[in-house]
C-alpha cells in the first residue's frame, strides 16, 4: 500500500512536470523521459520484490515489449496524419512519453490511457474551433492530455 501511494505521488509529479514543460515549450526533455523510464523500472522492481508471485524479469520484458507496440502505434498515427494532412499531429516527445508510460501501467491500461487522452484532446480541439481560439490544424501540447489519461488509468488499476 505504501509503495503504491509513494509511486503515485512520484508519477503525479512527473506527469505534471512533463505537462508544464510541454505547455511552455511544446517540447519534452529527453532527461525527464529517461528518468521517467528509470523510475518506472524501479517501480516494477519494487513491486516484484514485495510480491513473491510476480516475476520481475517477465514483467519488465512484457512491459518493454508493450512499450515498443505503443511506440509503433503512435508513430504510425503521426506518420499517416502527416502524409494525409501535411501537419505533424504528434511530436516525437509525445510518442516517447506515451510509450514510456507503458512501463508504469502496462499495455491494456496504455490503450485506455490513449483513449482518454485522444477523447479529451478532441473535446479541447472542438471547443477551440467553436470559440475560434484554435486555427485549423493548429498544434497544441498533447502531454497534458496524455498525463490525465495515464493518471486516470493508474488510479483505475489501483482501485
Amino acid at each position: 500500500m505504501l509503495l503504491t501511494i509513494s509511486f503515485s505521488f512520484i508519477l503525479l509529479y512527473f506527469l505534471c512536470s512533463i505537462s508544464i514543460e510541454d505547455i511552455n515549450t511544446m517540447l519534452i526533455s529527453e532527461n525527464k523521459l529517461t528518468l521517467f523510464a528509470i523510475l518506472g523500472i524501479t517501480y516494477l522492481l519494487c513491486l516484484g520484490l514485495l510480491n513473491e508471485k510476480i516475476d520481475v524479469k517477465d514483467l519488465i520484458i512484457n512491459n518493454s515489449f508493450s512499450m515498443l507496440i505503443i511506440f509503433i502505434a503512435m508513430y504510425s498515427i503521426s506518420y499517416i496524419s502527416y502524409k494525409i494532412i501535411g501537419v505533424n499531429s504528434l511530436g516525437i516527445g509525445d510518442i516517447k512519453f506515451s510509450s514510456i508510460s507503458t512501463i508504469w501501467i502496462g499495455i491494456e491500461l496504455s490503450f485506455l490511457s490513449l483513449c482518454i487522452s485522444f477523447l479529451l484532446s478532441a473535446i479541447f480541439s472542438l471547443y477551440g474551433k467553436i470559440t475560434k481560439k484554435l486555427m485549423p490544424f493548429q498544434q497544441y501540447p498533447f502531454a497534458p492530455f496524455l498525463s490525465i489519461g495515464i493518471f486516470c488509468s493508474w488510479i483505475i488499476d489501483k482501485i
